[in-house]
């Protein structure tokens, strides 16, 4: 089976194409971590390997890569998971309002 390489870069969008954005902007996620990745290669059932790697145009960065079993165009795979990435943090958003609802209803 194939396997691509996936670096947090290239689903960043505060990168430009040339600092190693490889999706279009508005897919793109801003500051992706390597365990956003990871949980979102979870969450749509692929099958991969973490690196806590550097992104050599950026080595100074955090950052890494995930190794993932290619179904398809890589660039596709990409903007997947750059999309779950975003559900996910929209989803720790409403978690988070949810819990500061509950702590002003425990005050009164």
């Amino acid at each position: 089976m194939k396997e691509c390489v996936v670096w947090t870069a290239n689903l960043d969008s505060k990168k430009s194409r040339s600092e190693g954005r490889r999706i279009p902007k508005r897919f793109a996620v801003p500051n992706v971590k390597l365990q956003e990745l990871v949980e979102a290669c979870k969450q749509l059932g692929l099958k991969f390997r973490a690196e806590e790697k550097k992104y050599p145009k950026s080595w100074w960065e955090e950052g890494g890569r995930v190794v993932v079993e290619k179904k398809g165009s890589k660039t596709h795979l990409m903007i997947e998971l750059a999309k779950k990435i975003a559900e996910m943090r929209e989803q720790k958003r409403e978690q988070k309002k949810v819990q500061k609802k509950d702590k002003k209803k425990k005050k009164k």
